[in-house]
């Protein structure tokens, strides 16, 4: 794990202990990411990969342009065992190291994407997002159309190493393609609802010109999805 890493864990478990201790109560508003930046002396990265850890375990939910607040008492667990139910456990590093690769070639595809996309290019985006939306319903795994969608970013680029990075890698990097479970769940049902408004955020970020708003997007979407595969590892780990 990187020192960003490390630190995030820790920024996480100080504000989980936050939360559990009244600090923070239910529907509370968390500080925004300057503050806690500047209250843990790291970056709005460390921040943001810390709060995808709370927001993976149901802790917290993100309200675009309002903030990131406490989970009502009650609410959706978010625990990743009841996301991805029967997963081999030796499975579960792969994709981690799978995820921290996307993120360092994806956060940069999707700034380019921005920057450099055709109007038709952008419209494949748009329709590769919808694809992915209207299968949401269907009993098949998803990993065709989240690899189609993030193939549609790495073309956008106008960079043919990063068409080669998503292709040579293919559905490797796509999580679901390894961890498909065998029946879905409630917590799995709203977790593809929240990948689906994760795409929708790049998409649009990217037709809007948005770089770092594209960036960023990629960046919340992929820490998310590391960050529920470490709660897995974590919890695989606590039943050992």
């Amino acid at each position: 794990m990187t020192k960003y890493g490390y630190l995030a864990e820790e920024i996480e478990r100080d504000l989980r202990e936050a939360i559990a201790d009244g600090t923070y109560s239910p529907g509370a508003k968390l500080p925004t990411e300057s503050a806690l930046g500047t209250q843990y002396g790291v970056s709005r990265t460390v921040v943001r990969e810390a709060i995808a850890g709370l927001r993976a375990s149901g802790i917290v939910n993100s309200r675009r342009g309002s903030g990131v607040f406490v989970a009502p008492e009650g609410a959706f667990s978010g625990k990743a065992d009841g996301i991805f139910v029967d997963v081999p456990s030796g499975k579960v590093p792969e994709v981690i190291d799978a995820l921290e690769l996307r993120a360092a070639v994806e956060i940069e595809a999707a700034r380019l994407a921005a920057q450099r996309a055709s109007q038709a290019q952008i419209l494949t985006i748009h329709m590769r997002q919808r694809e992915f939306e209207e299968k949401l319903s269907d009993e098949e795994p998803l990993d065709a159309e989240d690899q189609a969608f993030h193939e549609a970013i790495a073309q956008a680029t106008n960079n043919s190493s990063f068409v080669e990075f998503m292709r040579h890698l293919g559905r490797r990097t796509i999580p679901r393609a390894n961890l498909s479970p065998t029946h879905r769940t409630e917590q799995y049902q709203q977790y593809m609802s929240q990948l689906k408004l994760e795409h929708r955020a790049i998409a649009e970020a990217i037709e809007a010109r948005d770089v770092e708003g594209a960036a960023d997007a990629m960046g919340t979407h992929l820490r998310g999805s590391l960050a529920r595969y470490r709660e897995l590892a974590r919890q695989i780990k606590h039943k050992l």
